[in-house]
């Protein structure tokens, strides 16, 4: 599935995966470089031989994106691996790196989380401060 921006080429890379697609496609604006929004609907495109019979699925831009609406505790339940664990912590644990005792960061010690555990312990903060931050303001 490609997702992106108005305008970033995501039915130009589709047609040239897929040329019996026929996408629509605007021109890029030579002073801006940036195209315009041109699909207005989503469609399933089958891909060729070549590609095991795979599918794309083409998109209408996206103008923006948030987590606003999102409570944290349910995007820390959406780490399904990382709940596990969050699981474990003291009631009034925040979770991120300065939170004393978060089972969290004994877990990456101890490898539990495996190779990409750090990385997805990041992840997981970084969202859930992108939310505290933005409910904080609004």
């Amino acid at each position: 599935m490609f997702v992106g921006h108005s305008g970033v080429g995501k039915s130009t890379l589709v047609n040239a995966l897929a040329p019996h697609a026929l996408r629509a496609t605007g021109v890029v604006n030579t002073v801006t470089g940036r195209g315009r929004h041109t699909s207005s609907s989503v469609r399933a495109i089958k891909l060729g031989d070549d590609f095991e019979n795979a599918w794309i699925i083409d998109t209408p831009g996206v103008r923006s994106f948030g987590l606003g609406h999102v409570k944290p505790e349910n995007l820390l339940k959406s780490f399904e691996d990382l709940w596990e664990v969050i699981k474990t912590c003291p009631r009034d644990c925040s979770h991120f790196s300065d939170s004393p005792d978060c089972a969290l960061d004994e877990a990456i010690e101890i490898g539990t989380l495996g190779a990409s555990g750090a990385a997805r312990v990041d992840s997981l903060r970084r969202l859930v401060q992108s939310i505290n931050s933005n409910s904080s303001t609004e």
